[in-house]
């Protein structure tokens, strides 16, 4: 790949989009398509520490407006917000004992 798509890869992480469509944002097609998606699936490589930085700030952004909204008294917010709490904590679990 000629292209240095690490900004735009960080943003669409923040989505939470999937490789596909980040590829089909970037207008990407053929080999190019194919090597960006692998790309993202590969723990080492800077794109996907990219998508996960992007991901993982994006996560934060919701839970901290979230937090905002239950400091208010929001009671929707204070649901949701420990909703996601404890689904972290699954996936955290899942990943520590399976590895998924």
């Amino acid at each position: 790949m000629d292209n240095d798509y690490t900004n735009q890869i960080r943003s669409f992480g923040a989505m939470g989009y999937s490789s596909e469509r980040i590829a089909d944002l970037l207008k990407l097609k053929g080999k190019e398509r194919a090597v960006l998606i692998v790309r993202l699936s590969i723990p080492e490589d800077e794109y996907y520490q990219a998508y996960k930085n992007g991901h993982a700030i994006g996560e934060w952004n919701i839970d901290a407006e979230l937090a905002k909204q239950a400091e208010r008294g929001d009671i929707d917010a204070i649901a949701a917000l420990g909703e996601r709490s404890k689904k972290r904590r699954i996936n955290d679990l899942k990943k520590d004992l399976f590895g998924i």
